[in-house]
């Protein structure tokens, strides 16, 4: 006689856009699960149907799996295809929210029972980054990871990071934590009428304001305390973007980081499209906002973590964990295009036309001042450096994204001369040249991510250094990756007038040229 209707069945929620790892990782989760037959999954198939049938070349279990299937074209979002997947919930005793590219340890679903009944609340959730695999089925990492807030970005959204602890010296119970991950959540499905997911959310700030609403609501999030479940977090060439696809999808995230806002209390609109529904999926009444951020140490409107800005924080960070964060957000610009230029990934200022000026010019700066050994700082992908190198004796292209170096020592690396390493300037010791360049980087970096940088390059003993500034413009302040016009010169770098100015075009964008030796100390 089957036992299965005396198991506590799980309701497996999925969201997947044109991604061909859905069917997989229904396949694993199937596949490692102790009691397979308790489990129901629910999918947003949102597809192109012309497109993307190599999602659907392999189908486990069909009977228990509900699908709704999107024109991925009309779709809305993650968040929305979240919201989509809860009305296929059928009363089923527990909720797993999943990405729709993991896979799972044995028996996970036994694993993750046991987990949340050692929690110590009535309104328990399990959640956090899963770790990390390569598709088909490479584990990458085996750690559980703890989520930490990383600050503030520029639309004022709060940054979620995790760190991470070898299974064995997790704690014996999950530990209470104010943040949850959307990747992978666990809970008595009470969650799906009491908490129901904010299908008017795009992307930014859907975890900050689901952990402030499940907090709110009674919920306690808690940390797994061993490894559940692993999450491809690569960027695959074959995973498209919902705003990669959506002309209109910065209109969505527009009102979508307004909405965010709004519910956290950094500000109120009176905009019918941003509060729309606001009082079904909007913060609880078991506990305040205010008590939220007490016990989360995140003040919303002041934009600081147990008392310290954004800036404080990056830079109070260990030299270790700078260079993994600036790889970690410069490799995914490069590997995602996201400068958005057709004929180069470093992004439309580094196109021939964009550099046919300051390609003449910057020749001939190198016979007038003697340079003779030059140090690219940020060489990104040398597509019009490459033309004037070869007149140096010396030439080392430096970056921090591993893909990208390996691609440049095999086009470039047989040039006499010429050497590529991984070295990040605002943390590492840099090689003494007779001349520094850094075109391009300065702009993308954070107020003490430039004054790191300035003081490497002088503690660097070369001569000079060739670097953009933007004469006259106003410094603001920028997330790292962002982009803002920069002035050396003004406050709060100081940086005496050029000895050079080389103007790059109509705009006031220049390379200037100092010598290292004039530069203030940071």
């Amino acid at each position: 006689m089957s036992t299965s209707f005396l198991l506590p069945r799980i309701f497996v929620n999925i969201a997947s856009y044109r991604d061909r790892d859905c069917q997989w990782t229904v396949k694993d989760l199937f596949a490692k699960a102790a009691h397979p037959e308790r489990i129901a999954v629910g999918i947003c198939w949102q597809f192109i149907p012309e497109e993307d049938l190599d999602c659907f070349i392999f189908r486990t279990r069909p009977e228990q799996c509900r699908v709704i299937e999107v024109d991925a074209r009309a779709s809305r979002g993650a968040c929305w295809a979240r919201n989509q997947v809860q009305s296929l919930w059928q009363g089923e005793e527990y909720t797993l929210q999943i990405d729709s590219h993991m896979r799972f340890v044995e028996a996970w679903d036994e694993r993750a029972l046991s987990m949340l009944a050692l929690c110590p609340s009535e309104r328990p959730v399990l959640s956090s980054y899963p770790s990390a695999f390569t598709p088909p089925d490479h584990i990458d990492s085996h750690v559980v990871s703890v989520i930490e807030p990383s600050g503030f970005d520029r639309d004022g959204i709060l940054k979620l990071n995790s760190s991470g602890i070898a299974p064995a010296d997790a704690p014996a119970i999950p530990a209470a934590n104010p943040f949850c991950a959307a990747g992978f959540l666990f809970a008595d499905s009470r969650i799906n009428r009491e908490v129901p997911y904010d299908p008017y959310l795009y992307f930014h700030g859907e975890e900050i304001t689901l952990a402030a609403r499940l907090w709110t609501q009674g919920w306690d999030i808690f940390t797994p305390n061993d490894v559940l479940a692993y999450h491809d977090y690569s960027n695959h060439p074959g995973r498209p973007r919902h705003w990669k696809d959506c002309r209109g999808w910065w209109e969505l995230d527009r009102r979508s980081l307004s909405r965010v806002r709004h519910l956290l209390g950094v500000e109120t609109s009176h905009d019918p499209e941003v509060v729309l529904d606001i009082d079904v999926f909007g913060l609880g009444s078991r506990r305040s906002l205010a008590d939220y951020q007490e016990f989360s140490g995140v003040d919303f409107v002041r934009r600081l973590i147990h008392g310290r800005t954004t800036q404080e924080i990056e830079g109070a960070a260990a030299p270790e964990a700078k260079r993994a964060r600036n790889a970690e957000v410069f490799g995914r610009i490069w590997r995602d295009n996201s400068w958005g230029s057709a004929e180069t990934r470093s992004g439309p200022g580094s196109a021939l036309a964009a550099t046919d000026a300051v390609r003449r010019r910057l020749g001939e700066l190198f016979t007038e001042l003697d340079i003779r050994s030059l140090a690219d700082v940020g060489c990104g992908e040398m597509n019009w450096m490459q033309l004037i190198t070869p007149g140096l004796q010396l030439y080392l292209g430096l970056d921090v994204v591993d893909e990208l170096l390996e691609q440049l020592r095999a086009r470039y690396g047989k040039r006499r001369g010429h050497f590529f390493a991984n070295l990040d300037a605002t943390v590492d010791d840099l090689p003494c040249c007779d001349a520094i360049l850094c075109r391009d980087v300065l702009t993308h970096l954070p107020e003490h991510g430039v004054k790191a940088a300035l003081r490497r390059f002088k503690e660097s003993g070369s001569r000079l250094l060739i670097a953009t500034t933007h004469p006259g413009v106003g410094n603001q302040p920028v997330d790292l990756g962002g982009w803002q016009p920069i002035d050396l010169s003004a406050p709060p770098y100081g940086l005496p007038p050029p000895d050079f100015i080389l103007a790059e075009g109509e705009t006031a964008k220049s390379l200037g040229v100092w010598r290292l030796s004039a530069l203030p100390d940071f």
